[in-house]
């Protein structure tokens, strides 16, 4: 429908999607745009006389849509709220306890190799003389460093964005947008010059109805793109743009998980941390997390490379939560919602191109998870609040090419990335244990 006439808005910075890393972004940007007086630091260049115009477009109905709970050492996080307070986010909460267990199958159903299996025999015979053994399940004594997270916090994600954007917002800096999809960037001679939001009052095919309204154009000196792995703005810039050179994104995890409202016998503490492996399929990593109010996040990751045409990842979580080790805290509790997250697991390889004339890309969709370390919240929230420093500067350097590599640097010297090469190694030795 490119004949449609449509409505146009300019502003300085446009932004697509509203979760962790377009949290950090704008925390960062908005606090750069005034000096300590409150007075601007900036003046728009569209609306001359007041600050620069910012707004952001969120799909979602609500900034706090969200499903689980997420575990974060929140480095990046406390490092733009010093004073962080969890008691100021609903369901957050410091870690007071972590632990490290590996699942037997108590139901002989996984594809075990013989040698893992013969493991587990030689483990269920020990067990009664491990000291953290029972249950079908061994707790190791020590926590790999890359999975540890305490010192940290265990919160709702969708609670702590809603948060986050509260705060953004009353700083009356930056506009936020929910129930507002974007359908595309807007693309001029390979530049990105702003987006297009999606037209409403269509049918299935995209064909317009009795209640048709053609998307405004956004038109705006930086876009910043943060609308997840599989958004369909950073997607359809992969397809325009192409990949960096021997890049690909094709390697996709997948996160089952669910929130449930723990019995009344369950003694488990509030900022409880559990990883988990071995159960349901050695290759599948299992986590629970205790929220304030005697709820609980708990899920599984299912890598790219498990290939099981006859199990599905809902399956597998509910193998995973009927675990003896897990079924004897959950059984008589309710559960609250559930649902499945895309992972993109190609990690450095994923990069998309990070930054080119006119936009940048932050958060999952530009290749910031590590999903081995678990610490995508935090790695999200600093993928462009490194790569700005000055976020009044934002709009110069990642719209031109010798800006792009300031995108790279930080990233690859971040404690988190540095993280990487351990936990690879790591991952190894865990899934070959006992």
């Amino acid at each position: 429908m490119t004949d449609i006439e449509r409505a146009s808005m300019d502003a300085d910075i446009v932004c697509v999607g509203f979760g962790p890393a377009m949290g950090g972004f704008l925390t960062t940007l908005t606090r750069g745009l005034v000096a300590e007086d409150g007075s601007p630091v900036a003046e728009s260049k569209v609306m001359p006389g007041m600050p620069p115009q910012v707004i952001c477009y969120e799909r979602a109905d609500d900034t706090g849509f969200g499903v689980s709970g997420v575990v974060s050492k929140a480095r990046g996080i406390t490092a733009s709220f010093p004073d962080f307070d969890p008691a100021q986010v609903p369901l957050a909460a410091k870690v007071t306890q972590e632990k490290v267990v590996y699942l037997l199958d108590p139901r002989g159903v996984s594809r075990r190799q013989g040698v893992l299996r013969f493991k587990d025999t030689i483990v269920r015979a020990l067990g009664p003389l491990l000291p953290s053994g029972g249950d079908e399940a061994v707790e190791l004594p020590y926590i790999p460093p890359f999975l540890r997270k305490e010192p940290g916090y265990v919160f709702s994600i969708g609670q702590f964005n809603q948060w986050v954007s509260s705060q953004i917002m009353g700083s009356g800096l930056a506009q936020i947008w929910p129930a507002m999809p974007v359908a595309s960037a807007l693309l001029e001679d390979g530049k990105v010059v702003g987006v297009r939001l999606a037209d409403q009052g269509v049918d299935k095919k995209g064909n317009p109805e009795a209640s048709f309204m053609p998307g405004m154009d956004i038109k705006a000196a930086l876009t910043v793109i943060g609308d997840g792995p599989v958004g369909p703005v950073g997607r359809g810039l992969d397809a325009a743009l192409g990949l960096p050179p021997g890049n690909f994104q094709y390697d996709w995890a997948l996160g089952m998980k669910m929130v449930v409202d723990l019995p009344e016998h369950c003694d488990l503490p509030e900022g409880f941390v559990l990883h988990t492996f071995g159960y349901p399929e050695p290759d599948i990593f299992g986590f629970l997390y205790v929220l304030p109010g005697r709820v609980a996040s708990l899920g599984i990751f299912v890598p790219s490379w498990l290939r099981a045409p006859v199990r599905t990842g809902y399956r597998y979580l509910q193998h995973f939560l009927t675990h003896p080790y897990l079924w004897k805290h959950l059984k008589g509790g309710r559960m609250r919602s559930w649902g499945a997250k895309s992972l993109l697991e190609s990690g450095r390889r994923g990069e998309p191109r990070l930054a080119g004339d006119g936009f940048a890309r932050i958060g999952e969709g530009s290749g910031s998870t590590n999903v081995l370390t678990g610490s995508g919240v935090d790695e999200a929230w600093t993928s462009l609040r490194r790569a700005s420093p000055s976020p009044r500067k934002t709009s110069t350097p990642p719209t031109s090419p010798d800006g792009a590599p300031r995108l790279w640097t930080p990233r690859r010297a971040s404690p988190k990335n540095r993280a990487t090469d351990l936990a690879w190694a790591s991952s190894k030795a865990c899934t070959a244990w006992p």
